[in-house]
């Protein structure tokens, strides 16, 4: 088939004419419909883009702020970790120092308690020995012993220092003063006049004496001259040796 040219030029003006056409009725509306859209999709773009970054500040913040919220909680953890490891470190030491004190309290109770019955037994022990020894030499206590004890107190007198001699020189001066002399047994006469006689070489003169007789002495004398008490008897001596041992 052959090329016609009178067709082809007859379309090609249809064509230009149709675009023409298209171009002056059509393209200016729909261009302004597109721009339109277009300014509207932009706008809306725009707007979407502003959201979006506003959103991401906002997300930002957020994290931001629960960050900040992250290092607070954690910082206020640490700080009550902190005063709770410090308020029971000093309740710990507070219940070691009420334990220590309870303790010394407990030791010192013991201690006083188990002094308390050592010198109570101890005492129980003294007494029942006194009581055995009170009861042994009231069995072999008589006169004779009493007056080997009278014989020591004779020479005690002799010996007794010149201190103490002039102490008792007031306490009879001019016969003022009497000597008390309690026995277990009764004194004969010669037994008193002894015991004068020694008196008057200690005093250098013979004060008045009263003779009393107290069975509680056991055997032996009890002698009042002033400030001077002689005990030379078993009940005062049994004393003195449970008093010492405590």
């Amino acid at each position: 088939m052959g090329f016609d040219w009178s067709t082809f030029l007859l379309e090609l003006v249809n064509f230009l004419i149709l675009v023409w056409i298209l171009k002056r009725f059509f393209y200016a509306p729909v261009r302004r419909v597109l721009e339109e859209r277009q300014a509207r999709a932009t706008a809306v773009l725009g707007e979407a883009s502003a959201r979006r970054a506003e959103a991401e500040q906002l997300r930002d913040a957020y994290e931001a702020r629960q960050a900040s919220w992250e290092q607070e909680r954690g910082r206020a953890r640490a700080d009550l970790e902190q005063e709770l490891t410090a308020e029971r470190g000093r309740r710990l030491e507070a219940l070691n120092q009420e334990l220590a004190r309870e303790t010394e309290k407990v030791r010192v109770l013991a201690a006083r308690a188990h002094e308390e019955a050592r010198r109570h037994d101890q005492e129980t022990a003294l007494a029942q020995a006194a009581g055995f020894a009170a009861r042994l030499l009231e069995r072999v206590a008589d006169r004779d012993l009493e007056a080997r004890l009278l014989n020591l107190v004779i020479e005690d007198l002799a010996r007794l220092p010149d201190a103490d001699r002039a102490a008792l020189a007031p306490a009879v001066q001019d016969g003022v003063g009497a000597v008390r002399v309690q026995s277990a047994y009764v004194m004969s006469d010669v037994q008193r006049q002894a015991l004068e006689s020694a008196l008057r070489g200690l005093l250098g003169q013979l004060p008045r004496c009263d003779f009393n007789e107290e069975p509680a002495l056991i055997a032996g004398l009890r002698i009042d001259v002033g400030p001077l008490v002689m005990r030379a008897n078993l009940r005062d001596e049994l004393r003195f040796f449970a008093e010492a041992a405590r």
